[in-house]
């Protein structure tokens, strides 16, 4: 997928999540903000009781956020894919990798982990490669 696709894809994800009652009731204990970043593309995800309450690109220059999860094009490609290949299909294997970055709120992070994983892996479910 090109830059463009993976941005229209994690676009996509507020939409499906907010739809998806199975996910809300998931995370409806999670009240965050998370840094995302799609190759040089920064977002903010507000999560609000399970819901995505605002994704934007626009944000002050120094705000903070419970969660950073940084990965390359090349990552959310894999990760995306249909069936994506072993050691590309999670997180933590891209992390282990070198082309993921998982910082912050570690609490915050295994608190929701389930929760975090099933909302970052919705393109898969509906834009897969």
């Amino acid at each position: 997928m090109s830059h463009e696709s993976l941005l229209r894809s994690f676009e996509s994800i507020p939409t499906h999540v907010n739809q998806n009652a199975y996910l809300i009731h998931r995370g409806r204990f999670m009240n965050a903000l998370i840094k995302i970043s799609v190759g040089e593309t920064v977002y903010l995800m507000d999560i609000q009781q399970g819901r995505i309450a605002n994704l934007t690109r626009k944000m002050p220059l120094f705000q903070t956020a419970d969660l950073v999860i940084a990965a390359s094009d090349e990552a959310w490609n894999a990760l995306w894919e249909r069936f994506p290949k072993a050691g590309w299909h999670d997180l933590f294997a891209l992390h282990k990798r070198g082309v993921m970055r998982i910082e912050g709120e570690s609490q915050v992070l295994f608190t929701h982990l389930q929760y975090i994983k099933d909302v970052l892996n919705t393109p898969r479910h509906f834009h897969g490669v």
